[in-house]
């Protein structure tokens, strides 16, 4: 999120007023002098807010500080720098072999209404490129978010910042947002899309979009069921795994111990590929974990499956620092006043679980990323999941326990080959696995465990390996 990543000036001691939601002062610029801070811990990929111009009046709830008010989509937005900052940001990204990734608002145009009427009071005029009433549907309140017709086909938004919907099914509205994206892709370098609310899109359009950009993107599709979302997939191939997120709070908040493992099942068995899709368990839309449950090895856990599990892992900033907003606005914390830390413990977790992930893709290139994910162990409080083939599988065990847990061993007989020599990425731990294959695993703390074939870890940078 831009405007709170990170300042110009470099300072870390700005206020920013969280109740209010205004603009923080987070810069394109200020992004650029932190981008160390975001690939030491070993990410290929930044992707920023929206970048065009939004509505600049404050209304009750705040400014337009996270991009998703979109007033002009051929200005860019004064408040996170000039077109020679953006196309600074990008040649310094791409100077690191990283990629740009840049979130999109297609589906709404916004106005301020200030409790008005959103059917009448919006100045179609003032919205640049969809300046006429006709770019748009007509006015209606969405009253069941479950409801695709009205999902689609009405306005998000409120009576207090109109969000006009496009009428993506016209003609002359799809070409124009295709000749925009293109240009937006060749001017400033842009590797990758995020689409904003792509669940309330024109399904028949999300193909016809992608085949415009011609590059990476994925569609927030906010939806709990895996048949609903993983149908998305034939419009669009990359889409939020929510079902994921959704089993990851059973298991890690409330103890659910079976949650996760019969929704991996379930994802793998109807959806056209899980590998596609976007992981995460933070953002900006959602409670932060630690405002759920403030657990520092409950959060390790859940970084753990976030890093690991099938398709493109994707970290809200400030995850690495165990930041606790509830909700919105208190989930969009400036990351400055944390000074930026290294040295903490989910920093630190982050960096380790993207060496081995990296590591597990090199040994492997073409295979590992596309192998399924699988459960091979359920106990009263843990759960293993492996991806890879033998001699390059990685294998996470997961514990719901917390800080509080005690010390025991697990036994698992599936995972790992006999008499193989395992280490644990975290701990630099090893233990053999028996000749008849059980691996006696020792557990404390709740702390999870990365387990690979110690033969596996030459060249990956962890555990004193080179």
């Amino acid at each position: 999120m831009t405007d709170r990543f990170a300042q110009t000036d470099g300072s870390t001691t700005r206020a920013c007023n969280l109740t209010e939601g205004i603009y923080c002062g987070g810069t394109w610029r200020g992004t650029i002098n932190r981008l160390d801070y975001i690939q030491d811990m070993g990410f290929d990929a930044v992707m920023i807010s929206p970048i065009v111009k939004n509505i600049e009046e404050r209304v009750s709830y705040g400014e337009a500080y996270h991009g998703y008010w979109v007033q002009d989509m051929y200005t860019l937005n004064p408040h996170f720098g000039t077109h020679q900052d953006l196309l600074d940001l990008s040649q310094a990204v791409h100077d690191r072999g990283m990629f740009l990734m840049m979130d999109t608002v297609i589906n709404n145009m916004a106005y301020p209404t200030n409790g008005g009427n959103p059917a009448t009071d919006v100045n179609y005029s003032s919205l640049i490129l969809f300046n006429d009433q006709g770019f748009y549907h007509p006015y209606c309140k969405i009253y069941d978010w479950n409801d695709y017709s009205q999902s689609q086909y009405c306005w998000t938004g409120d009576d207090i910042v109109a969000l006009p919907d496009l009428n993506t099914e016209d003609d002359r509205v799809q070409a124009i947002l295709e000749m925009w994206i293109q240009q937006m892709i060749s001017t400033y370098s842009i590797d990758g899309l995020r689409l904003d609310a792509a669940k309330h899109i024109t399904p028949g359009f999300l193909p016809r979009f992608q085949e415009a950009a011609n590059t990476f993107m994925f569609g927030e599709v906010y939806e709990r069921s895996v048949d609903i979302l993983c149908n998305y997939q034939k419009d669009l191939k990359s889409v939020t795994n929510y079902p994921i997120y959704f089993a990851l709070l059973d298991a890690f908040t409330l103890g659910n111990i079976e949650s996760l493992p019969n929704q991996v099942e379930t994802m793998k068995n109807r959806c056209p590929s899980v590998t596609d899709l976007t992981i995460f368990s933070e953002n900006h839309d959602i409670p932060r974990f630690a405002g759920l449950n403030d657990d520092i090895n409950l959060a390790r856990n859940i970084l753990t499956f976030t890093l690991l599990f099938d398709g493109v892992p994707i970290i809200y900033q400030g995850q690495e620092q165990h930041f606790s907003g509830s909700k919105d606005p208190y989930n969009r914390e400036a990351l400055w006043p944390s000074g930026y830390n290294t040295s903490s413990l989910l920093y630190k977790t982050i960096t380790t679980l993207n060496g081995i992930r990296k590591h597990a893709i090199k040994l492997d290139p073409g295979y590992y990323v596309n192998y399924n994910t699988y459960p091979v162990y359920r106990g009263w409080s843990e759960m293993a999941f492996r991806k890879g083939r033998d001699g390059h599988q990685v294998i996470m065990v997961l514990s719901t326990q917390g800080v509080n847990g005690g010390a025991y061993t697990i036994s698992m007989m599936d995972g790992f080959q006999p008499s193989v020599v395992v280490m644990d990425v975290f701990s630099c731990s090893t233990w053999t696995v028996s000749d008849m294959g059980e691996l006696r695993l020792d557990m404390d703390k709740g702390e999870p465990r990365v387990l690979v074939p110690r033969d596996m870890m030459p060249g990956s940078g962890l555990c004193g390996f080179g």
